[in-house]
């Protein structure tokens, strides 16, 4: 008995890293092509680098929320291979892009009218909202790649048991993505000279590249056409996208905004502040990556389990998910706690005189993010095991609750009821994060307590 649950263990984690490596290394490569776009813009004015990084990160902000729902269809696709009913997959597959071209709709009504969130953040100079405005207009063309091309394939392939290839082809993309802006901010190798709309345009260009093509090479592996053809679409399957989907893309909105939210509230602080928190969000987002992967691997081998009608074995994954998250993201701690002031020297000079309180600042928010990246990584990963349940609709309720309700209010009060500034924004939003990881495991735990139960509410 010890030998095959020692078995299991080390075959399940073998699945789970084989999933969540080549998420969380791809995810990077993402990253690297927003800070080659803040390099290019930023050889060209401030104000170029000011609006172009501002209004990309609201883009694509809102576009992530939207592309979480996608995650609906992994789940749908991995119950059914784990049930062995392959021949439903491809019908699953070729309905979610229309899942996908319905869930733009409402993100590029929203995105056209992004000069609202501008004016929300208190930017009212007419010059900069025009130019903000014409720089989106631009790049909504990219909104449909983004959630129904690569975010949807991004999210298949792992279901599939293909996520090296997005290992082997994201690095690709960001090549091709950074030659692009190159070519239309400066006017390089024939390409006409755009500065800021240059970047808009390799930008949108370079989503549709990277979705032809990672579309493209899956559809050429031998291997995955099992799972992609034939062509079906199903319409019936977009009541239950929605269903699990929508909630995904309400609790995805929550935390996001919060984040975007505490962005405004930083501005408030001062320039130095603001500075500090732009640094310590930058390196929450780049150890972000690793508990989102693992999240993704979660979600995949939960749900396979289940179809499989194995509860023991989902409810053993869902925690070994979780417990590995946690144990990463504990060596992240100690390493912030160990070297905060490396942390922050990676973007700032610390030797000069005149960034002496931004660095004071930012090794204080650096050593908050450092508290909670345990709950941070448990929270992430345990939302995706309930997702792998099919169980949506409550977490989203707890994770509004842990934000909005705690999160927001508390980092409003530590930050300027207590006089705490910045670091208190993130104190408040840690302790959300802290409690919705109590929450979702808590949850995750009692679900999974009878596994008859279990089975009858997932497979219904």
């Amino acid at each position: 008995m010890q030998n095959n649950t020692q078995n299991f263990f080390k075959s399940e984690l073998y699945a789970i890293a084989y999933i969540a490596v080549p998420i969380a290394f791809s995810q990077l490569f993402q990253m690297a092509m927003g800070v080659t776009d803040t390099v290019l813009l930023g050889h060209v004015d401030k104000e170029t680098l000011a609006i172009g990084g501002l209004t990309t990160n609201i883009f694509f902000s809102i576009c992530i929320i939207f592309q979480s729902a996608i995650s609906s269809a992994a789940i749908l696709i991995a119950q059914n291979i784990g049930a062995k009913t392959i021949h439903n997959v491809s019908k699953i597959y070729w309905t979610t892009y229309i899942f996908g071209i319905l869930l733009s709709l409402p993100c590029l009504y929203i995105l056209y009218h992004s000069s609202t969130i501008l004016q929300w953040n208190g930017e009212h100079d007419r010059n900069i909202l025009d130019k903000s405005q014409h720089f989106m207009h631009i790049l909504l063309w990219g909104v449909i790649p983004v959630i129904a091309g690569t975010g949807l394939i991004r999210v298949i392939l792992p279901a599939i048991n293909a996520s090296k290839l997005l290992l082997q082809i994201t690095p690709i993309t960001a090549i091709i993505n950074g030659l692009l802006n190159a070519a239309f901010i400066y006017g390089l190798w024939g390409a006409p000279k755009m500065g800021l709309y240059g970047s808009a345009l390799g930008t949108t260009l370079a989503l549709w590249l990277s979705t032809f093509l990672l579309i493209g090479v899956a559809h050429l592996k031998k291997d995955l056409k099992q799972y992609l053809y034939p062509f079906a679409i199903d319409l019936a399957l977009l009541k239950p996208l929605f269903k699990l989907g929508l909630p995904i893309c309400i609790s995805a909105a929550a935390e996001i905004l919060l984040f975007l939210f505490a962005n405004f509230n930083a501005t408030k602080l001062g320039t130095e502040s603001l500075a500090a928190h732009q640094i310590a969000i930058s390196f929450a987002t780049f150890a972000f990556m690793i508990p989102l992967a693992i999240s993704q691997a979660a979600n995949v081998r939960v749900s396979y389990w289940i179809g499989a009608q194995k509860p023991y074995r989902a409810r053993k994954s869902g925690f070994l998910t979780i417990g590995l998250s946690a144990l990463i993201m504990s060596f992240v701690c100690i390493f912030i706690f160990s070297f905060p002031y490396l942390v922050v020297r990676l973007a700032l000079d610390t030797t000069s005189p005149d960034n002496a309180n931004t660095a004071a600042i930012a090794v204080a928010i650096i050593q908050v993010v450092g508290l909670f990246q345990i709950v941070d990584g448990i929270q992430t990963v345990a939302m995706g095991a309930l997702r792998g349940l099919k169980d949506t609709t409550i977490p989203m309720i707890l994770a509004l609750i842990s934000f909005w309700g705690v999160g927001y209010t508390l980092s409003v009060w530590f930050a300027f009821g207590w006089q705490w500034n910045a670091p208190g924004l993130w104190a408040g939003m840690g302790v959300g994060l802290g409690i919705l990881a109590l929450l979702s495991t808590t949850r995750f735990y009692l679900l999974t307590l009878d596994p008859k139960k279990m089975l009858q509410r997932a497979l219904r």
